[in-house]
């Protein structure tokens, strides 16, 4: 029953999509059934908090990155902010002045590397992804119609990113069968809407592949 329930939801995205009606909330699958790109496991996804009364979706969009990534010296970055009383709210320069001063008190020798991108390149968040890393990524609106469809300044996880589908998990919708499907020119509005993109991509190497069996 479960399997055959599966089957009529997958055929039901697959027909949106097929007839152009736009993103789609889901599983860690396209509705063509594409694999998504970079599949943190749901028991790691960490809802957004606060800091001093602004949210934390910068830092907690950079903690799923860190664990994804494997670089402890960013995991838990919004507690990090929380502990040291900074405002939940970032912004690039936030980010290029706190990550650093995180990484030093936590005993690195030196701070990972990280991109800070600003600007409108698709196909730069198309190669994070294709290489396994998990870019943060301002999000203006949600296509699918989250938010009751309004703006927000906000920052999520991109987990898939190709010429047919982008994907975002959204840490203020976490959990199994959340992952947002859209086309690229749908992300590219709500990535760049308020004012331009902004995007920070760890540079540490993914993990690595899922053991498969000898044949």
């Amino acid at each position: 029953m479960m399997r055959l329930c599966a089957a009529i939801l997958m055929a039901v995205l697959v027909g949106l999509a097929a007839v152009g009606l736009g993103a789609v909330v889901g599983g860690n699958r396209a509705p063509d059934g594409t694999e998504v790109q970079c599949d943190l496991p749901v028991e790691l996804h960490r809802r957004n908090t606060t800091s001093r009364g602004q949210g934390c979706c910068v830092w907690t969009s950079i903690h799923h990155a860190a664990l994804w990534q494997n670089v402890p010296a960013y995991q838990e970055a919004p507690k990090w902010i929380q502990e040291h009383g900074i405002p939940g709210g970032a912004y690039p320069g936030a980010v290029e002045k706190y990550l650093p001063e995180m990484a030093r008190q936590r005993g690195a020798s030196q701070a990972p590397g990280f991109l800070n991108y600003e600007g409108s390149d698709l196909e730069l968040l198309k190669l994070a992804c294709r290489t396994g890393r998990m870019p943060a990524v301002t999000y203006s609106y949600s296509p699918s119609g989250r938010y009751g469809g309004g703006r927000i300044a906000h920052m999520v996880n991109l987990v898939h990113a190709d010429d047919r589908y982008f994907a975002v998990l959204d840490n203020n919708y976490i959990g199994p069968n959340q992952i947002e499907w859209m086309t690229p020119e749908e992300f590219r509005r709500s990535w760049t809407d308020l004012g331009g993109g902004w995007a920070v991509i760890l540079l540490a190497p993914p993990p690595p592949p899922p053991p498969t069996s000898a044949n």
